[in-house]
C-alpha cells in the first residue's frame, strides 16, 4: 500500500516531528484529482466543459497565491491557540466582491480586525491570531439550488466564482471563466495585504478587477498588478519578511496588530485542485490559494469529496460544525482530518445558534477531548442566527449573537477545553444588516445600507460591541 509522507506542518514548533498520514483513494494514494471519484456537495453545474478544461489549465499553470513557508507559520499560530496559549479573530465578508471595491476594502477589515485583536491582547496578555475572510470566499453554497421571482426560475446566486447576482439568465448561468476572475482578485488582495503589512504606498490602479470574466484586457492588467512591488519578498511569503507576521505581538507602546492570515471556504473543486503545489523542501501538498482553508456545514459529509480533498492538504484546516452533527460524525471528521492529533492541524467552529447551542455543544467538546484531538475551538455565532425581517430582508440580532457566544465559552470551559476564537461575518463600512442589541420584535433594517452579496454582516462598530462582550468573558 502506498502512503503519503507528511512531516508535521508545524515548522519551528516540531511538536509533531514526521508522519506518514494514511489519506488514500481507492488505488492506494491521495492525489488533488482524487475528489473527482467521490460524491460531491452542492456541485457547480459548468456551462461549458471544455471551457472548464482551460481554465484548470490557466489556474495550474499559474503563480502560487501563497507559500508553504506561510501555510507553516499560520500552522504554528494556530498550535498555540490549541495550548491556549493564543486567542483567534477570524472576520470578513459573507462573500467577496470583485473589482476595485473588493481591494480597497482590504484595509478597512486589517484595520477592523486588527483593532479588535489588539484589545482583546491587552486583556487576555496574550498574543491573538487575525485572520481575514478574504482572497478567495468568492462562493457560497445555498440552501436551494434555485430561485422562482415572478413565476421565473432560475438558478440562486453562488458568489460571484460561480455566476452573477442579477437576476437574468445570463448572469445566473455558471461559468468556468469566472475562476480566473476569481484567482487574480485574489492576487490583487495578496498583493494588498503585502503593502500594508509593510507600509508602502500603494502601487494598485484603480482597476476593475475582473467584474466580466470575458474582459480580456482586465486579465492582461492584473497579471502584472503589483509584481515590481518592492514591498513583495522574493519568496512570496509574509512569514519570511516579517516575524510574527498574523499575530499580535507586544511592543513598548502596547500590542501591535501585524497583518491578516487568509481563509475562505473550500466549496469550489474546480478551483482548488489546480491550485495545490508540492512543497520541494517536505514533499507535501499544499492548497496554494489560502493560507486556512475550511468545509462549510453543508459540505463536511465525512466521506465525501470536500472533506477526503482537504484530508490530504499539510495546511491547517477547519470545519463548520452545526446542530445537526452529532458526536460519532464529529469524531470521525476529527479522525479523517486530524488523524495523528497535532496541535493546530484542526479547528472545529461551532455554529449552533442561540437556541441549540446549550443542547448541543457540551456533548461534542466533552467526545473531542475524550477522544485526544487537541483541536482549536471556535464560535461562529452568525450563521445558526440568521432570520426574515417583515420586509424579507435575512438579518441578524446582536443579543443572539452575543447569547451564543456566552454559551460557547461557558461549555467549551465547563469541558476544560480553552475558547479558542470567534468568527465573524464582518463589514468595516456602516452597513445595517444586522440588528443593534435591544432591537424589538419588530425592528426592521434598511435597504438603502444592506450591501452584502449573500448574509448579513455586522457593521465596523457592531464588531466591536461583540468583541468587547469577547473580552468581558475572556476576562471573567
Amino acid at each position: 500500500m502506498k502512503t503519503v509522507q507528511h512531516t508535521s506542518p508545524g515548522g519551528s514548533s516540531g511538536a509533531a516531528g514526521d508522519r506518514t498520514a494514511q489519506v488514500l483513494d481507492p488505488a492506494g494514494n491521495w492525489h488533488p484529482s482524487m475528489w473527482r471519484t467521490l460524491p460531491v456537495k452542492h456541485p457547480t453545474r459548468w456551462a461549458s466543459r471544455p471551457v472548464l478544461s482551460t481554465v484548470r489549465d490557466h489556474l495550474r499553470s499559474a503563480p502560487a497565491l501563497t507559500t508553504a513557508a506561510d501555510v507553516r507559520a499560520s500552522f504554528d499560530a494556530l498550535a498555540a491557540v490549541s495550548a491556549g496559549d493564543a486567542f483567534v479573530v477570524q472576520a470578513g465578508d459573507c462573500a467577496e466582491p470583485f473589482g476595485s471595491e473588493l481591494v480597497r476594502g482590504v484595509a478597512g477589515r486589517d484595520r477592523v480586525i486588527g483593532s479588535m485583536a489588539t484589545r482583546l491582547s491587552a486583556v487576555l496578555d496574550k498574543p491573538v491570531v487575525t485572520i481575514g475572510r478574504l482572497a478567495g470566499q468568492f462562493a457560497k453554497p445555498r440552501s436551494k439550488p434555485t430561485e422562482v421571482v415572478d413565476g421565473r426560475e432560475l438558478p440562486s446566486f453562488r458568489g460571484l466564482i460561480i455566476n452573477g447576482p442579477d437576476f437574468e439568465e445570463r448572469s445566473r448561468t455558471p461559468d468556468a471563466r469566472r475562476m480566473i476572475a476569481g484567482y487574480y482578485n485574489a492576487k490583487a488582495v495578496f498583493h494588498e495585504l503585502h503593502r500594508i503589512a509593510h507600509h508602502n504606498a500603494s502601487n494598485l490602479l484603480d482597476l476593475p478587477l475582473l467584474v466580466d470574466p470575458t474582459g480580456t484586457h482586465e486579465v492582461d492588467a492584473l497579471r502584472h498588478l503589483g509584481e515590481h512591488s518592492s514591498s513583495r519578498p522574493a519568496d512570496g511569503s509574509l512569514s519570511s519578511a516579517l516575524a510574527g507576521y498574523g499575530t499580535t505581538r507586544r511592543a513598548a507602546a502596547g500590542w501591535q496588530h501585524r497583518g491578516l492570515w487568509t481563509s475562505h471556504e473550500a466549496l469550489v473543486l474546480d478551483y482548488e485542485e489546480p491550485l495545490v503545489r508540492r512543497d520541494q523542501v517536505t514533499g507535501q501538498w499544499y492548497l496554494a490559494s489560502t493560507h486556512v482553508p475550511w468545509i462549510g456545514e453543508r459540505t463536511r459529509d465525512v466521506d465525501s469529496a470536500h472533506v477526503r480533498f482537504l484530508a490530504g492538504l499539510s495546511n491547517p484546516l477547519a470545519c463548520k460544525i452545526g446542530p445537526s452533527a452529532d458526536v460519532d460524525e464529529v469524531l470521525r471528521l476529527c479522525a479523517v482530518l486530524d488523524p495523528h492529533r497535532e496541535p493546530g492541524r484542526l479547528t472545529l467552529i461551532l455554529r449552533m445558534g442561540r437556541a441549540k447551542a446549550d443542547e448541543r455543544i457540551g456533548a461534542i467538546v466533552s467526545a473531542v477531548r475524550d477522544a485526544g484531538h487537541p483541536v482549536v475551538w471556535m464560535c461562529d455565532p452568525m450563521h445558526g442566527n440568521t432570520i426574515a425581517t417583515k420586509s424579507g430582508f435575512k438579518t441578524r440580532r446582536l443579543d443572539d449573537i452575543a447569547a451564543e457566544i456566552s454559551s460557547f465559552f461557558h461549555h467549551v470551559r465547563a469541558a476544560g477545553q480553552w475558547p479558542g476564537g470567534i468568527h465573524l461575518e464582518m463589514s468595516p463600512d456602516d452597513v445595517g444588516e444586522c440588528l443593534d442589541a435591544g432591537a424589538g420584535p419588530d425592528a426592521d433594517v434598511s435597504g438603502s445600507s444592506y450591501e452584502t452579496l449573500c448574509d448579513p454582516r455586522l457593521n465596523g462598530s457592531q464588531a466591536l460591541v461583540i468583541n468587547e462582550i469577547v473580552g468581558d468573558l475572556l476576562a471573567g
